[in-house]
């Protein structure tokens, strides 16, 4: 389809009309449900994190909750608050009834992996497996530096220093210090709650909704368990007590304490909901991928798709229907123009009335091409009248050159040679203008070769043989009527501009035979001949139909009659060689064939 024409123009301005206002229409409703399935799934996502923040906040604080009898005891408070003799039988019984008490509270709370009392007091360690360790020993040095770190404000803290020989087996855990006696810091129960248990609720969060990954940060960002990576995470394996690196180009996690947002985790696009809890300072984050949460959307797309494939195909209906009302008329307008002109039918006429503005344009192109044809033929006829008079000019001119010297040679051989001569000269003269004057435009080949013969004596009498003749015609064309003063003007040609300048004797042939459906005669010489460039501008002159000039005027001519009377199928060829001379051709249809017939 060409892209500057009106019909693709229609079909642009249709696109843009429907197509825009739809495409706006569908980004908005776009935009606006991406916001509130966006609302919608933080809401949902921020409930599951509620959830699994109240399971975790529970586990631990009934862990605390469950050493409280311990805590009250006030016979083990004074116990502690002195120094331990280990060779006493009492004191030995007392520590083992408190490592058996320790043992029962972990078994009754099902979600305690290990208890730990460390009195610095005696640098002693009692622990829920029954085990007592004394300084110098490992595990009262590292329960020394937890007291020392850890005691000043007590919280949930990680430890991840699992073979140490008061655990049973290595294991992830988080531990909370609890002073015995408020007023004392010299006795410490740590509570350990084992990292599976914690894991536990954030896996069933994460099998639950395919696609969601949930992370448990402490205050200071570690993570609270250990969590897998697979192909749905953009983010590698979390191991417990680590810190995710990936985290740290999330500026929003760090600027407030809950929220939701979207980003880019290794060029995987997130929604990110988090909150913190008041009581522990944990962080809970979910990560969900955008085609999990987005799900609706991409349904809506589609639905906005389809809604938009059946807008643009009524688009083409409508296109199709104004066309075939609006453009179909322009479209008979302008095959009619081609018609006027390329064709150059000025006889063409649109036929279909109508009566709005095409109707108009219809009547006044149909005036146009009368008034063109009315002026054509006064043109055409205006030509005619002047091509008779050039032929009437042409039979009425006689070369003053041609007379002078004609009479200056009949003077002179009447002086030199006597009559004979000058006899034939006069009667070859008369006859030549007895047939130049004759009034009909028709004659037959054979009168036109006559009037040639006599021109011929006139010239080899002037010329003195300077040239020799060689007249073959076919006799099946003697007969034929062809114009008048058809091929003399030729020899006339051959004679001046090819033999006349010659060194030495020339010849002309003239020739005449049928070919096909055609008949052609030729005037050949071997004179000068043209070079390339001459021969191809006396073609372009021939060829353009421009109007004769002095130096190629019979050649002119010639070429304008036989195509005024026979067509433009018809006329002259010319070819020639530098010194080896030219050939005229004339191309005429056989009898029959032209419209003098």
């Amino acid at each position: 389809m060409n892209i500057h024409s009106l019909r693709f123009k229609l079909i642009v301005y249709f696109s843009i009309l429907i197509c825009l206002p739809l495409g706006v229409v569908s980004f908005f409703s776009y935009q606006s449900s991406t916001a509130i399935i966006e609302n919608k799934v933080t809401e949902s996502v921020s409930a599951n994190l509620s959830v699994l923040e109240e399971s975790i906040e529970s586990v631990l604080k009934e862990s605390r909750y469950t050493v409280t009898p311990f805590l009250i005891n006030f016979s083990y408070r004074q116990f502690l608050q002195r120094k331990i003799n280990l060779s006493d039988y009492s004191d030995l019984t007392k520590i083992n009834q408190i490592m058996n008490e320790l043992n029962s509270i972990q078994i009754s709370g099902h979600n305690i992996y290990s208890i730990s009392l460390y009195n610095s007091r005696n640098r002693m360690l009692l622990t829920s497996e029954r085990t007592m360790y004394f300084y110098p020993n490992n595990e009262v040095l590292h329960m020394e530096e937890l007291a020392a770190r850890e005691s000043a404000e007590p919280h949930w803290f990680l430890e991840n220093e699992a073979g140490f020989t008061y655990m049973t087996r290595k294991a992830n855990y988080i531990t909370y210090p609890i002073l015995l006696d408020p007023t004392d810091s010299s006795s410490i129960l740590f509570v350990h709650v084992s990292e599976n248990t914690i894991s536990d609720y954030i896996r069933k969060i994460n099998s639950n909704e395919k696609g969601i990954k949930t992370l448990v940060l402490t205050g200071d960002g570690r993570s609270l368990s250990q969590t897998e990576g697979s192909g749905d995470t953009p983010f590698p394996p979390v191991l417990f007590g680590e810190k995710p690196e990936f985290l740290n180009e999330l500026k929003q996690l760090h600027e407030t304490e809950e929220g939701s947002f979207t980003a880019k985790v290794k060029k995987k696009e997130l929604l990110i909901v988090f909150n913190t809890s008041q009581s522990t300072g944990f962080r809970y984050l979910a990560f969900v991928p955008r085609e999990d949460w987005n799900k609706e959307i991409i349904n809506l797309r589609k639905d906005i798709a389809i809604v938009a494939a059946i807008a643009v195909a009524g688009m083409l209906v409508l296109a199709f229907l104004f066309m075939r009302n609006i453009y179909n008329p322009m479209f008979r307008l302008l095959s009619a123009m081609k018609q006027f002109v390329v064709k150059r039918d000025f006889t063409y006429q649109i036929e279909e009335k109508r009566k709005d503005e095409f109707g108009v344009l219809f009547e006044g192109f149909n005036t146009m091409t009368e008034n063109l044809q009315q002026l054509v033929k006064e043109l055409y006829e205006e030509k005619l009248m002047k091509q008779e008079f050039e032929l009437k000019l042409m039979q009425s001119k006689i070369n003053p050159h041609f007379l002078y010297n004609t009479l200056n040679s009949i003077y002179s051989i009447a002086k030199i040679h006597g009559v004979r001569e000058v006899t034939d000269m006069t009667y070859a003269l008369s006859h030549f203008f007895r047939h130049s004057l004759k009034g009909d435009d028709w004659i037959t080949v054979k009168e036109m070769l006559d009037h040639i013969q006599y021109y011929l004596r006139i010239q080899k009498i002037r010329y003195r043989d300077k040239f020799d003749v060689l007249i073959d015609v076919e006799d099946e064309l003697m007969d034929m009527p062809v114009l008048k003063l058809l091929l003399q003007p030729l020899v006339e040609n051959a004679i001046i501009h090819g033999i006349e300048m010659k060194k030495g004797k020339g010849n002309i042939t003239v020739s005449g035979y049928a070919m096909g459906e055609d008949v052609i005669f030729s005037v050949s010489d071997d004179g000068l001949g043209m070079d390339p460039k001459r021969l191809n501008e006396v073609r372009k002159h021939l060829k353009s139909g421009a109007q004769s000039t002095d130096e190629i005027f019979a050649l002119t001519n010639v070429d304008h009659r036989i195509k005024h009377y026979y067509g433009e199928a018809y006329g002259l060829q010319i070819y020639s060689q530098p010194d080896h001379g030219t050939t005229l051709e004339v191309i005429l249809p056989k009898p029959g064939g032209g419209s003098h017939v």
